[in-house]
């Protein structure tokens, strides 16, 4: 596991945006609060870049931990379900996640879109941008909900489920109700959990993201 915190799509994105200047879109108007808007666009996607290796490092040493209890203890084996001293962090982590993929979306709509208001043809092009992360979007905005106002998702205390091979998983429900988690648990399923769940986020943010600079930057 390294050291090395360098985020180089946050690095990318930035040589793209801010350090080129002043975009190219839209044609009319003041396009310094663009420029400050695809900026903090751009960070946002840098702190959800660096969320998830953090949730990528709290995977592997809630995993580190869960096989070093194996060793002495025998009678772990074929357990379904654990909460380890690091169990906890695998969560925290996970809405760090969350919150910055909530905050692309927050800073596009309360910052951008203000920006461009009064270019309707540049509000056209944008609009299927944002309708491809929309899935993911409305998904973290839900989850940022619960996990600022509510409870940690998936519930308070969670652990990890384990597979038959050992693997620690952890479980995520949609949100169908933010105010009743034992309703959001019957949306469980064996494929969303926090890495899943991260992976989706990201995919999603970083075309968002490219897809902006493409067009505020041809």
């Amino acid at each position: 596991m390294t050291d090395d915190l360098y985020l180089p799509m946050r690095s990318a994105w930035m040589h793209q945006s801010i350090f080129r200047g002043i975009p190219s879109e839209p044609k009319t108007g003041d396009r310094g609060p663009v420029w400050d808007a695809i900026g903090e666009i751009a960070d946002a996607a840098g702190g959800l870049e660096y969320s998830r290796a953090q949730l990528g490092r709290a995977i592997v040493i809630a995993q580190e931990e869960f096989n070093g209890a194996l060793k002495g203890r025998p009678d772990l084996w074929g357990v379904q379900s654990w909460g380890g001293v690091n169990t906890p962090a695998v969560y925290y982590e996970f809405c760090s996640v969350v919150a910055w993929t909530r905050a692309v979306r927050s800073r596009y709509e309360d910052r951008l879109l203000p920006a461009i208001e009064h270019d309707g043809p540049l509000r056209q092009r944008l609009r299927p941008i944002r309708q491809r992360a929309s899935r993911e979007f409305e998904d973290a905005r839900l989850l940022a909900q619960v996990g600022l106002h509510k409870y940690t998702p998936p519930y308070p205390a969670a652990g990890a489920k384990v597979t038959v091979e050992g693997i620690l998983v952890y479980p995520v429900p949609r949100i169908t109700d933010p105010d009743d988690f034992r309703e959001n648990l019957r949306t469980l399923s064996d494929d969303r959990h926090v890495a899943s769940i991260a992976a989706g986020f990201w995919s999603a943010a970083t075309r968002f993201v490219d897809d902006l600079l493409d067009v505020l930057y041809p």
